[in-house]
């Protein structure tokens, strides 16, 4: 026993040791980290000031024809390259639109440039050393120099190519204009401040200038839709689907990286796969999209029902837009692979839904659980009441929703598609989450299901009224 806890203390003891070296050892690595990122990134700013220069160059007869020309460089997220891009178009119909897109070359979907029929959608990559580790991103010359760079260039360019006929603007430049006209200042004491605010701020606005400008429905060209249709019949036929089947797009998130985003991740594939049989039973094949796989197992028990890029034989980039664009209904989470739907008006369902303020047009959420600090569930009535604006769900934590809700919540939306201009059996309900929230700005429902088995009394308080 002395011999182990002498082990122990020696043990401990080189922790100690190592754990110091490391203090000691850590300022010298980051100072020069600091002094050779600076200097390099200076030296790679200048050529990447020329390839950036170049590439504008060979796209001089889209910006002559352009009358407004939108870079995004911020905010650097996927659901922007087609958010953007749809704002663009609706801000200035009949206008001829170009958009451009400073990426690394490995963070977006590319394939969305193929959508849209009446805007210019370009990617531009990024001249630097770029690495993805641990879900970032290290970068040299520093991606912020790059930016304020490109705007300055692109802002310049076509100044000089387009004249004083095109309109230059940056994406939140352009997202502070909508901010004027659509946007909404939440007066709540309770409502998040900051980036987080305004980030909420302009999905509203977006979805709201959705709901108010139509505008055409984006869709990968014909002949790629007739291939990838082909393929997912035969596939359908192999469950014994007869008529042509509907196409639900089904997206689950899964979110690695550590950070806020993590609260909206998915309840897994399993727990969705009773909610799959009931959608192909009703005529659904289920395509699955986001960021999990089907095994062997799923793949051979629903035959053609649930299929991912990998059944039928096509890149995963193509089948990820086409599965999103082509649906005609979508079931998935608060992400960037909801953005089809929002930009073509696809009713939805939405899951594992959080915050609890938030909400889209033509959709149903159903909303996480969630336990107190003591481990007690807490009541839904208290979700969309006291902490509807906690986004840091610091009342406790946030429970994802089980195989029985998610069946239950897909077996009311099967039918609320059917009749979708019905009243809303729960809109009292509804109102309890105040009314200055994005959940009603934009014209969400809560689903049935959720109501029923999260706020009981007054379910049973209608029956024994009715």
């Amino acid at each position: 026993m002395c011999r182990e806890r002498r082990n122990e203390g020696h043990q401990l003891s080189l922790n100690v040791l190592q754990a110091r070296l490391w203090e000691f050892s850590r300022p010298p690595v980051r100072l020069l980290w600091r002094i050779f990122s600076r200097v390099a990134g200076g030296i790679l700013l200048v050529f990447s000031t020329l390839v950036w220069t170049l590439r504008l160059l060979r796209h001089v007869s889209t910006f002559l024809k352009s009358d407004v020309v939108v870079l995004m460089t911020s905010p650097t997220s996927f659901a922007h390259t087609v958010l953007g891009a749809d704002t663009t178009r609706r801000l200035y119909p009949g206008k001829r639109c170009l958009f451009l897109v400073s990426s690394l070359g490995f963070e977006y979907n590319k394939a969305v440039r193929l959508l849209w029929p009446d805007i210019t959608v370009i990617f531009f990559p990024r001249f630097m050393f770029a690495v993805s580790y641990k879900h970032r991103v290290v970068a040299i010359p520093f991606i912020t120099w790059h930016d304020k760079m490109a705007v300055i260039v692109t802002r310049i360019f076509t100044r000089v190519v387009a004249g004083r006929k095109s309109a230059f603007h940056t994406l939140m430049e352009l997202y502070e204009e909508i901010l004027k006209t659509h946007g909404h200042i939440n007066p709540s004491p309770d409502w998040t401040k900051g980036k987080s605010k305004l980030s909420f701020e302009i999905t509203t606005a977006i979805i709201k200038l959705q709901n108010s400008v139509p505008s055409p429905r984006i869709l990968l060209p014909e002949p790629i839709r007739e291939d990838m249709a082909k393929r997912l019949l035969k596939a359908w036929e192999q469950s014994d689907g007869i008529s042509t089947p509907r196409i639900c797009c089904l997206y689950l998130r899964n979110e690695k990286r550590e950070s806020w985003a993590q609260l909206r991740n998915s309840s897994d594939l399993q727990s969705h796969l009773p909610a799959v049989k009931l959608l192909n039973d009703a005529g659904y094949q289920v395509l699955l999209t986001g960021d999990y796989d089907l095994d062997q197992g799923t793949r051979r028990a629903f035959r053609g029902g649930l299929v991912n890029a990998e059944d039928i034989s096509i890149g995963n980039d193509l089948y990820q837009v086409f599965a999103a664009t082509e649906a005609d209904i979508f079931i998935g989470n608060n992400g960037g692979g909801e953005t089809f739907a929002m930009v073509n008006n696809t009713p939805s369902l939405y899951l594992n839904w959080f915050p609890y303020f938030c909400g889209r047009r033509n959709a149903w959420v159903y909303f996480k659980s969630a336990r107190d600090g003591k481990g007690r569930i807490l009541p839904g009535r208290r979700l969309i009441t006291d902490f509807v604006y906690d986004i840091d769900v610091s009342f406790g934590t946030l429970i994802n929703n089980t195989q029985e809700e998610i069946t239950d919540a897909v077996a009311c939306f099967i039918e609320d598609v059917t009749r979708p201009d019905a009243p809303d059996p729960y809109a009292h309900i509804a109102a309890l989450i105040p009314q200055n929230t994005q959940f009603h700005l934009v014209g969400a429902r809560l689903s049935p299901a959720w109501v029923r088995r999260n706020i009981p009394d007054e379910i049973e308080m209608e029956s024994a009224t009715a």
